[in-house]
C-alpha cells in the first residue's frame, strides 16, 4: 500500500508539473525519445514480426482446414491490433527502456546526485523525471504503430508468398474487420502501458537505497511489476472495448 500511494504520489506531480507548465520540457523530451529510440527499435521490431510471421503460417494452416484461407487476414486484426503489437512494445519498453531509467536513477540517487540537485533549488521531478516518463509514453504509442505496420506486412508476407492468398483479398478482410473502436483501443492501451512503465521505474528509482546492489533489487522489482502490469492492463482495457463495442466481436 505505502509502494501504491508512493506511485500516485509521483503520477500526480508529474502530471500537475505537466499541465500547469506546459513548456520549457519538450526539448529534452524530444532528445530523450531519440536517445530511447536508439535502444528500443529493434526489440520491438523484431519481437513483433517474429511473433506474426509464425503465427500467420499456423493460422494459414488452421484456416486451410475449413476451406478458408482468406480469412486469414480476420484472425490478424484480433492478433496483431488487440494482443500482440501492445503486448511486445510494452515488453520491450519495460525491458529496455524501463530498467535503463530505473539504473539511472537509482545510480544518481546512491552517489546522491539527486539530493544535489534538490539543495540547489532544482525540482528532480520536473527536469529529470518527466521528461523521461513523457518520451517513454509517447514512444511507446509510436512504436505500437510500427509494430501494426510490421505485423500487417509479415501477415501479408505470409499469407500471399509464402502460401496462396491473393494481396486484395487479404486486405480487403483486414480492412472490413478492422474497427475505429479497434485502434482506439489499441491507442488508450498503449498510453497507460507507457505511462505506468516510466512511473513505476521512476518511483523504483528514485526510492533507491543500499548502493549498487540497491540498485540492482530495483531495476528487477520495476521490470517484473512492469511485465505483470502489462498483462493487466491488456486484459483490463480489452474487456471494456469489447464491452463498449459488442461489433468488435463479429466476424465480417
Amino acid at each position: 500500500m505505502i509502494q501504491i500511494g508512493q506511485l500516485g504520489q509521483l503520477l500526480a506531480k508529474v502530471v500537475s508539473s505537466g499541465v500547469r507548465q506546459p513548456v520549457g520540457y519538450w526539448g529534452d523530451v524530444i532528445e530523450e525519445m531519440y536517445s530511447m529510440l536508439r535502444y528500443a527499435w529493434m526489440p520491438s521490431v523484431v519481437a513483433i514480426g517474429g511473433f506474426v510471421l509464425v503465427m500467420s503460417n499456423y493460422a494459414y494452416a488452421l484456416v486451410t482446414l475449413v476451406g478458408a484461407q482468406s480469412r486469414v487476414s480476420t484472425y490478424l486484426v484480433m492478433a496483431i491490433a488487440r494482443e500482440i503489437a501492445p503486448f511486445c512494445t510494452g515488453m520491450a519498453v519495460a525491458g529496455v527502456l524501463g530498467t535503463a531509467l530505473t539504473a539511472d536513477l537509482g545510480a544518481r540517487r546512491v552517489r546522491e546526485e539527486l539530493d544535489a540537485l534538490e539543495v540547489l533549488g532544482i525540482n528532480v521531478v520536473r527536469s529529470i523525471v518527466l521528461p523521461r516518463v513523457v518520451s517513454i509514453t509517447f514512444l511507446a504509442l509510436g512504436l505500437v504503430i510500427v509494430g501494426l505496420l510490421i505485423g500487417l506486412g509479415a501477415g501479408l508476407v505470409a499469407a500471399s508468398v509464402l502460401n496462396n492468398t491473393s494481396v486484395g483479398t487479404f486486405m480487403a478482410n483486414f480492412l472490413a474487420i478492422m474497427t475505429t473502436a479497434e485502434l482506439v483501443g489499441v491507442v488508450v492501451k498503449t498510453l497507460l502501458t507507457g505511462l505506468f512503465i516510466g512511473i513505476v521505474c521512476a518511483q523504483k528509482g528514485l526510492a533507491t537505497s543500499g548502493g549498487p546492489e540497491g540498485v540492482g533489487r530495483a531495476v528487477n522489482q520495476s521490470v517484473v511489476i512492469c511485465f505483470i502490469a502489462v498483462f493487466i492492463i491488456n486484459f483490463c482495457v480489452n474487456a471494456v472495448t469489447l464491452g463498449l463495442s459488442p461489433e468488435m466481436m463479429v466476424n465480417r
